[in-house]
């Protein structure tokens, strides 16, 4: 991520740990962090905290991870 034109080094580690993947694969991994989240929420939170709240962030996170997953790198052609 940038920040005033600097590149955060943890998120250039982190986003380097991670695959690239594709689209279908991020919506699969959306989904389940999606289930994971809520039912975590459930056995955990869900005595002192609504339901909904749980599936609001859990939504939140879910289209996060969608949206700014790192993608596969696109093959500059070259001009001949």
């Amino acid at each position: 991520m940038r920040v005033n034109g600097y590149v955060n080094e943890y998120t250039v580690r982190i986003l380097r740990m991670l695959p690239r993947m594709t689209m279908g694969n991020w919506l699969f991994w959306s989904v389940m962090s999606w289930i994971g989240f809520n039912l975590a929420w459930l056995r955990f939170v869900e005595s002192v905290i609504p339901q909904w709240v749980g599936t609001v962030i859990a939504t939140a996170i879910a289209v996060l991870l969608f949206k700014f997953g790192p993608r596969p790198e696109e093959e500059e052609e070259e001009e001949a």
